[in-house]
């Protein structure tokens, strides 16, 4: 499967506040949520955090928090839910893994966040710009 990036944009923005109504604000809300649309639509850094999620068993969470420089960003515990949740939607609804598991991720205030596995076979999963 090819995912161009503005199509993860367009989803998130769509898609995400129908599943996670809890976290609908967070959408256009500032610092993070700039990052997050900088970062799906970086195919390079998308490819890189795909590789760590999948090889290095790294939550995708670290090098999105990490590549941004946002380790020492002010986070709430709902800024820290809401990343966590995003890149959920975004593993699992956009590139459909089955599972997910919670591991240790100390950085900024996050102390575990998610990682993603059972990718479908499949589903070999290409970035292109559009």
């Amino acid at each position: 499967m090819i995912i161009a990036h503005r199509k993860i944009e367009r989803e998130l923005r769509t898609g995400f506040s129908l599943k996670y109504k809890r976290f609908s604000s967070f959408i256009d809300s500032g610092v993070l949520w700039d990052n997050v649309v900088t970062t799906v639509n970086n195919p390079r850094l998308m490819e890189n955090i795909k590789f760590c999620n999948d090889v290095m068993k790294i939550p995708p969470v670290k090098p999105f928090l990490l590549a941004n420089k946002l380790e020492n960003y002010p986070m709430t515990k709902e800024d820290n839910q809401a990343v966590g949740a995003i890149f959920g939607f975004i593993f699992k609804d956009i590139f459909g893994y089955k599972n997910q598991e919670s591991m240790s991720c100390r950085i900024n205030t996050i102390k575990t966040a998610s990682r993603f596995f059972d990718e479908p076979i499949d589903n070999k999963i290409e970035f292109e710009e559009v």
